[in-house]
């Protein structure tokens, strides 16, 4: 019988660590798993092999700070096992229920404010997710959400703003974009490239197109490679949403749903679509889609201005030949389920499948 004492939801953990409550998150995935993806700050117990194989003393030889602990597992059963065990030796010991697939939806924010405008990232930890909500006056747009539409038009409320328009990047490949959902939850607008290839209807905006919320002024800039239907959305010469294009440590990978030929001719019009956002002011600050690594709740935002990219990130610095050939000679392997993923999403439908699985694991986007 499972005592439900020993758990802890993600949601109470995530507060834990926002208040930055002391707490020891103990991973005890093998070291593979917890390579693809963690919790900020955990430590790892190389501990997994023998909870399976039945011995009841993994944790003889540990030595844990005081305050309570929090194992972590794939989806919260093997970690049980292991605070049953730090429970019996004295610690103050809790299983993260629903391993790291629950934590998978768990998010912090950070902001920054302009004159007309403020922008709220909405960072989902473990996976690198960052989307956003930009509110000017008392509109607001949502770009890339990834999340319960709750979650955003939370957000906005306690800002005092309406959700007006909605849009993604592009047609994403490692979680379900949500911002369909949000569109009907809110009744924004949804605003897509008029070249995206989905099934079902938006409100279509082309390249230089400006769509006006509040004060701010979202220009429309089309930068295919990652995907062809990619899309920048630049907020007059301080800000840039780049999605998966122009990462602040790396670029897009051009592979997805391609064969080597069509992945070079991605890369070919990556190249031209970064060429054209370096071309913006180096104070410009980039917001990317993603961030490689699990985002701690430090509510520091995630970004880097065009002149540090250009001057830290070596490939942009390649010429067309060379960046062709180096993009798609470092293709990284394939984010799990992108298939299914992108499938869904230009349908614009997920009923009948779990994000919870689908979504499962790291994001794999980006080259650097």
């Amino acid at each position: 019988m499972v005592d439900e004492d020993l758990k802890i939801d993600a949601k109470k953990l995530a507060s834990w660590l926002s208040k930055k409550e002391p707490v020891t998150i103990l991973d005890v995935r093998p070291k593979e798993e917890r390579e693809e993806w963690s919790i900020p700050g955990s430590i790892h117990a190389d501990v997994y092999q023998k909870i399976k194989a039945g011995e009841n003393n993994v944790f003889s030889d540990y030595k844990l700070p005081d305050g309570p602990v929090v194992t972590v597992c794939g989806a919260g059963k093997t970690s049980m096992i292991a605070a049953e065990q730090l429970r019996r030796k004295g610690f103050e010991a809790y299983s993260l229920q629903g391993g790291m697939k629950a934590w998978n939806f768990v998010w912090n924010i950070a902001e920054i404010s302009f004159g007309d405008f403020k922008i709220i990232q909405v960072r989902r930890s473990a996976k690198g997710c960052l989307s956003y909500i930009v509110g000017s006056n008392n509109e607001a747009v949502v770009i890339d959400a990834s999340l319960d539409p709750a979650v955003y038009q939370n957000l906005a409320k306690e800002n005092g703003w309406k959700i007006r328009y909605v849009m993604d990047t592009h047609i994403h490949a490692d979680y379900i974009s949500r911002t369909r959902e949000l569109s009907k939850a809110s009744g924004a607008v949804h605003v897509m490239i008029d070249k995206a290839n989905v099934d079902y209807t938006f409100s279509p905006v082309k390249d230089g197109d400006v769509v006006l919320f509040g004060k701010a002024p979202l220009e429309v800039i089309h930068t295919p490679g990652h995907t062809w239907e990619s899309t920048s959305y630049k907020i007059k010469d301080l800000v840039v949403f780049t999605g998966d294009t122009l990462f602040i440590d790396g670029v897009g990978r051009p592979d997805l749903k391609a064969n080597n030929d069509e992945a070079v001719k991605k890369s070919e019009q990556l190249y031209k679509s970064l060429s054209r956002l370096l071309q913006l002011g180096t104070s410009t600050l980039v917001l990317p889609a993603h961030t490689s690594d699990a985002v701690p709740f430090d509510g520091k935002l995630l970004t880097s201005s065009i002149g540090a990219i250009k001057e830290n990130l070596q490939l942009l610095k390649l010429s067309k030949t060379e960046f062709v050939q180096y993009t798609v000679s470092r293709i990284p392997p394939a984010p799990p389920n992108y298939l299914t993923i992108a499938g869904l999403n230009k349908k614009g439908s997920y009923k009948g499948y779990s994000p919870y699985d689908l979504e499962a694991g790291a994001n794999r986007c980006a080259i650097a």
